[in-house]
């Protein structure tokens, strides 16, 4: 299961579009699991690593992937290459990701690019590494097409994810 947690507020419209949006990619539930709160003196822009280790309230069980949507900025992250933005982040093969919309206002105005981010995201909790298929989610987000590409996942990427997601304990 795929259990989306707001830190801010969304329509529920357009939360539901995205949850049709994941569980089409995948093949498995996902849902709107509520809200959690910001860690108190965490400010904008939000460190990701730290948000995932230090947000607290959000009930899963073993199998489950969670991912946290905000509608705030993420800080850049240093990588050997320099800063580099960060749209999300995830710990490979761990359970919980997070994905900014910002700079979109909302859901539906950034949809396709924050629907590839989140399959990106959740993709490496599944295991998967970057693609070398510019049309797959799983292509690295930091190329300029990546955010006008579909949210969708090559052959090798779908079979792989669905592989991992079979192997699941639960």
């Amino acid at each position: 299961m795929i259990r989306v947690v707001t830190l801010d507020s969304f329509d529920e419209k357009q939360l539901a579009k995205f949850n049709r949006t994941l569980y089409t990619a995948f093949g498995v539930g996902s849902e709107h699991s509520g809200t959690a709160d910001v860690p108190a003196g965490m400010s904008d822009p939000l460190d990701a690593e730290k948000l995932l280790e230090q947000v607290k309230g959000i009930r899963s069980y073993q199998d489950d992937k969670v991912l946290l949507l905000t509608t705030r900025k993420l800080k850049e992250r240093e990588l050997p290459s320099g800063m580099a933005p960060t749209q999300g982040f995830s710990r490979f093969g761990k359970d919980r990701a997070v994905l900014s919309i910002s700079p979109h206002k909302d859901l539906e105005s950034g949809y396709k690019a924050i629907a590839r981010h989140a399959l990106h995201q959740l993709g490496h909790l599944w295991e998967l590494h970057h693609c070398l298929d510019p049309r797959c989610s799983m292509y690295p987000p930091w190329t300029p097409s990546f955010s006008q590409g579909e949210p969708i996942f090559c052959t090798f990427c779908r079979e792989k994810s669905e592989q991992k997601i079979r192997l699941a304990k639960s």
